[in-house]
């Protein structure tokens, strides 16, 4: 087993996406509304074109959570959250 990264040293990418997130849980839901945010304004864009170019964009969004979580489960340890 590998030992695990402490919270004060985890990559400033894992960081900045915890910012403000209470955990594994928390970062889910930034997922969904990332990817449901993101579904939304695209079909929105059908009908007025601005939004269509701003739907990707918030999907796009769920990556560096959905990596955040990956990291963490591979390296850190979500103890302690709260």
């Amino acid at each position: 087993m590998t030992k695990l990264v402490r919270r004060s040293e985890y990559p400033w990418w894992v960081t900045l996406s915890l910012w403000g997130v209470r955990g594994r849980r928390g970062l889910w839901v930034f997922v969904a509304i990332s990817l449901a945010s993101g579904l939304g304004l695209t079909m929105y864009g059908f009908w007025d074109a601005k939004f269509f170019r701003l739907g990707p964009v918030l999907a796009l969004a769920a990556i560096p959570y959905w990596l955040s979580i990956r990291w963490i489960d591979k390296y850190g340890s979500w103890e302690g959250e709260s």
